[in-house]
């Protein structure tokens, strides 16, 4: 690195800064534009022009060589969406997308309703109950589990496996080495899985019609599979857990909603910005790459920051403030450009129709405080406990 580089001396993976990452964020979006971590050996890029800038100049900052900030998940990858580019990963992006696209969502969107009103009138009946498990969960696990189409072994394991792909992908630290061999599971079980195994209307069976067609190579499934796993439920889950939080805190807001409906689009806009499920995902440099008044080297690695872009005061006025009126659907919390998350519009349904269900039946929400689920990317809860009136 430049010896004249801003640096900043935190492990981004270590359990402080997860505990806390926002107060990290904004020291090193004021260090620079581009900030040396040492502990860690890559670059991070925390404000929110420069992030977007990053994850559009997908040429140069690639994935192709891993998203991880360690050797072992770059170089033990699985084919898969998020780890290719250029025309192959816009072939695998448009093979796995189609179902889950926003008009696809849209489609589901009366059966994601409907268990959202079973549900909630379940849980109204109750003093009190755990808000990730029994409500969180529920809906991205029932369904879109059951979408695509895996036997039930399979179903009953993707919780777990998601939670380990994302640990992996941070530092190989003991939280990570401990995930290794739950993701070498799923990625068995992916690589072992037939045609007969799977249901012929569900989302896999897509892959293996693909790899018939000539679209995809028959080695690509084990890892598409992978993109069904873990983008498809990890997102929804802890947004969802976020919004029971951000409205149980703020009780003004859910009033606000309750009388103006409208306002369900804003609200999960500024919830995603507010908590980015996913806190950042690395890239590798591929050729030099300026960033302000700073120029990363080829060969080097670069953190793009979604969770400290969103919370920038260079781009949101009082970015530490929820609001649920102001101007907010162009957060990173999803990413942005060709890696853009596949499950977004599936996640934004879910929670649009959980809120809309919700504002009917639901006069108060009150939350304890949460408790933070140890992860390397993620950012989420492990519990919090709700109860609804």
């Amino acid at each position: 690195m430049d010896s004249d580089a801003p640096s900043y001396d935190v492990d981004f993976y270590s359990p402080q800064l997860v505990a806390d990452p926002h107060t990290h964020y904004r020291a090193i979006r004021d260090l620079g534009a581009a900030v040396w971590l040492p502990r860690n050996e890559m670059w991070a890029i925390g404000r929110y022009d420069d992030a977007r800038a990053a994850l559009r100049a997908s040429d140069k900052l690639i994935s192709g060589k891993g998203v991880a900030n360690n050797r072992f998940m770059n170089n033990e990858r699985q084919i898969a969406t998020l780890v290719s580019d250029g025309e192959l990963h816009r072939v695998y992006r448009g093979l796995v997308m189609k179902p889950i696209m926003a008009s696809q969502a849209k489609l589901l969107r009366e059966r994601i309703r409907s268990t959202a009103e079973t549900l909630i009138d379940a849980l109204l009946q109750r003093e009190s109950f755990e808000g990730m498990t029994e409500l969180a969960q529920v809906i991205p696990v029932s369904i879109v589990s059951h979408l695509v189409g895996l036997p039930e072994s399979g179903r009953e394991n993707m919780l777990k496996w998601a939670a380990a792909t994302f640990d992996t992908l941070g530092s190989l630290n003991e939280l990570a080495r401990r995930a290794v061999p739950s993701v070498k599971e799923s990625f068995a079980y992916t690589v072992n899985l037939k045609r007969e195994d799977v249901a012929p209307d569900g989302w896999a069976a897509r892959l293996f019609d693909a790899a018939d067609a000539g679209v995809i190579e028959a080695s690509a499934v084990p890892g598409l599979l992978q993109d069904y796993i873990a983008p498809s439920l990890d997102t929804a889950i802890f947004a969802i857990g976020h919004m029971l939080d951000l409205l149980g805190r703020h009780p003004e807001q859910w009033q606000a909603i309750r009388a103006e409906p409208k306002l369900i689009t804003p609200a999960i806009n500024e919830i995603l910005r507010m908590e980015a499920p996913i806190r950042a995902f690395t890239r590798y440099v591929k050729e030099d790459y300026v960033v302000g008044d700073r120029t990363l080297p080829a060969g080097s690695r670069a953190v793009i920051m979604y969770g400290s872009a969103n919370r920038d005061e260079r781009h949101y006025p009082e970015p530490d403030r929820f609001d649920i009126h102001r101007k907010n659907n162009d957060h990173l919390a999803f990413g942005y450009g060709v890696h853009h998350c596949l499950g977004v519009h599936l996640a934004k349904v879910e929670m649009s129709c959980l809120l809309e269900v919700m504002a009917e039946k639901v006069q108060r929400m009150d939350v304890q405080p949460p408790v933070l689920m140890a992860s390397n990317v993620l950012r989420g809860f492990q519990s919090i406990k709700v109860r609804l009136n």
